[in-house]
């Protein structure tokens, strides 16, 4: 039974440090649904060491939710969990080598850890043929991640990173202070207001989603006093 494709190996588009880009087949996320996962990994270290040592700039960049000496970690993904077990498994070469045409046909969260554009566009060929995808940037400033304008929801943390990625063409995943009003020009995430998982709602692929609007979720978990 394979349990899991091996989609990159190579320098990280961010600071061309080794990454890993893996794709695990079945998840029980409540929030996602059973989409296919993929994991964007150190391929050198584990990921807990990544971010004991400030070396998970390769796969995340300057995302705030990494935290720093003026902020806590906010991130919401527990990388003692998942991503450790994923590389672990990595390690022990129990994944084999493909490509995204090697996916099944089925909904794909496209960072279930780690931002997609640490990750070379090429690399991610022939992922809108299939009919649900989700997908989120910090990097949408950089040069390197214009591919990814119509394939994936630039991550913002303010109404005016919004207003600044739809200047340039991106639609915005906004997380909001939690008792903020809903900006105008967003939906709140249908997680939020009707418990659809991502793998049923399609919303959050960018502008390959035509005449979408913006999303916005309030802040929750660790994020939530820091929004």
């Amino acid at each position: 039974m394979v349990r899991g494709i091996i989609l990159y190996e190579g320098p990280s588009a961010l600071d061309g440090a080794p990454i890993v880009m893996i794709a695990t087949l079945k998840s029980s996320n409540r929030k996602t649904g059973d989409m296919i996962q993929i994991w964007i990994l150190r391929g050198d270290v584990d990921p807990v060491w990544a971010i004991k040592h400030g070396l998970d700039d390769a796969i995340c960049g300057d995302c705030v939710h990494r935290g720093d000496d003026d902020r806590p970690r906010t991130c919401y993904v527990n990388v003692g969990q998942a991503p450790l077990s994923v590389y672990r498994a990595y390690q022990r070469g129990i994944y084999k080598r493909g490509a995204i045409s090697d996916l099944p046909d089925r909904p794909v969260r496209m960072g279930a850890y780690g931002d997609p554009a640490a990750v070379p566009w090429s690399a991610w060929a022939g992922i809108t043929d299939r009919k649900v995808w989700t997908g989120y940037t910090h990097q949408w400033r950089q040069p390197f991640a214009a591919p990814f304008k119509d394939v994936i929801m630039a991550s913002c943390d303010s109404v005016a990173d919004m207003a600044e990625a739809a200047a340039n063409g991106w639609r915005a995943f906004l997380v909001t202070p939690a008792d903020a009003e809903r900006p105008a020009d967003t939906i709140t995430c249908p997680s939020e207001t009707h418990g659809t998982q991502c793998a049923d709602c399609g919303l959050c692929k960018g502008a390959a989603a035509p005449n979408a609007p913006h999303i916005s979720i309030p802040a929750h978990g660790s994020a939530k006093a820091f929004i």
